[in-house]
């Protein structure tokens, strides 16, 4: 089991009724109506997230088994460190066992987290060898594949290994495949198959696929039913750090800053993460020079992992657009995505240089490139006065 809740934090990378209870990870009644379907029970997830401490000291003496749960509580926790000891942990391992394919597992693992997809890949190679089963890699060069922009044969690989195990984790990867490709009803179908599945889960995994649905739904522009499920995630996990903040950013997309504030004041009582502290920050200032010092040791940790999210911060609260191009800028190089090309050119936008957001724009235009991606080109495209601007205008039913 904690090697599919792994694979979904690894495979997934940061808007309407059904009828269905609010699932708040017990049992209890129905306060009111929510798009949220019952899972199945769960332990204790705060309890889980007290206990992942302990199990990491438990497990000291076992890389495989430390790495994982370094990964699992960065992925929670959002602490750069956890990530960095999971990284040179994996080093270390292979420096020990070279032949050791699931040293070379942890780390194509590890690196992929960071980011680090060049290193990752070369990792994988040295992987191939020596498993036998094709399995053992294939699902590892998908996820390179998808968070490096290569989406032709992803959905084809997701949908092989959900048919050959339709379990939860394969269900959600191929979702986020989907959703990826603006194929939101696809994606949305594929999510409640994944909950159909679930069978006796962990807080996490029940967690992550409540959070990966909400993602899906934010996307597809359905801010109100996201929100539902974040709240459902949390529930499932307190303090976990990424559906904090997208629950936040949810309560404040749908006019609920007081409870946005409450929730990130809590969040921020037991994690000083950047990401929290730029959500504090408009309504408490001061807290704008902590985030940015936090945004800008997290990139000089693992700067191919945290440009993107630094860059975003200097759109917004950071009030620094030539900052947030350099960073997007290097985000793009490192993996080229509708999501990095896009935070490139808005980030040109707000640094007064049309030209390189135009340049960057070109290849969004593409009709098979989900539509907020090409809203974006056509800021870019209006701003230069191009003729793709009178394009796309006409498409959205908009006068330009």
């Amino acid at each position: 089991m904690r090697r599919a809740v792994v694979a979904v934090a690894l495979f997934a990378a940061c808007h309407g009724d059904t009828g269905a209870r609010h699932d708040a990870g017990r049992d209890r009644p129905a306060s009111a109506i929510s798009a949220v379907p019952r899972l199945p029970p769960t332990e204790d997830g705060a309890e889980e997230m007290r206990a992942l401490d302990q199990r990491i000291e438990i497990h000291r003496a076992e890389p495989g088994l430390e790495i994982s749960l370094l990964l699992d509580r960065a992925q929670l926790r959002g602490q750069v460190e956890d990530y960095q000891a999971a990284v040179a942990m994996s080093a270390a391992w292979i420096a020990r066992a070279p032949k050791d394919p699931a040293a070379w597992r942890a780390r194509t693992v590890a690196l992929t987290r960071v980011h680090a997809f060049t290193e990752a890949r070369a990792a994988l190679e040295h992987m191939r060898p020596l498993v036998v089963e094709s399995t053992e890699w294939s699902e590892l060069a998908t996820a390179i594949d998808e968070a490096t922009g290569k989406l032709a044969a992803s959905i084809p690989a997701r949908e092989a290994a959900a048919r050959i195990w339709a379990n939860a984790s394969n269900l959600s990867m191929l979702a986020n495949s989907l959703a990826l490709q603006g194929n939101y009803d696809d994606a949305l179908a594929a999510m409640a198959r994944a909950a159909e599945a679930l069978r006796a889960p962990t807080p996490e995994l029940a967690a992550w696929t409540l959070f990966q649905w909400g993602r899906i739904h934010e996307q597809k522009g359905e801010l109100a039913i996201a929100r539902q499920f974040y709240e459902a995630s949390l529930a499932r996990l307190p303090g976990s750090l990424e559906p904090t903040v997208h629950l936040a950013q949810a309560l404040i997309g749908t006019g609920d800053t007081a409870a946005a504030n409450r929730l990130v004041e809590r969040a921020l009582a037991e994690n000083r993460h950047p990401a929290l502290l730029a959500l504090a920050a408009p309504h408490q200032p001061a807290l704008v020079d902590e985030a940015k010092r936090g945004w800008e040791r997290y990139v000089a940790a693992l700067p191919l992992a945290f440009s993107d999210h630094a860059a975003r911060f200097y759109l917004g609260v950071g009030d620094d657009p030539r900052r947030a191009a350099v960073l997007a800028a290097a985000n793009l190089a490192n993996r080229d995505t509708y999501e990095a090309r896009s935070l490139l050119v808005e980030a040109a936008l707000a640094s007064k240089d049309a030209p390189t957001a135009c340049m960057t724009a070109g290849p969004l235009v593409a009709r098979s490139v989900p539509r907020p991606y090409r809203f974006v080109a056509w800021r870019a495209f209006s701003e230069c006065k191009r003729p793709e601007a009178d394009v796309l205008a006409r498409e959205f039913g908009m006068t330009h």
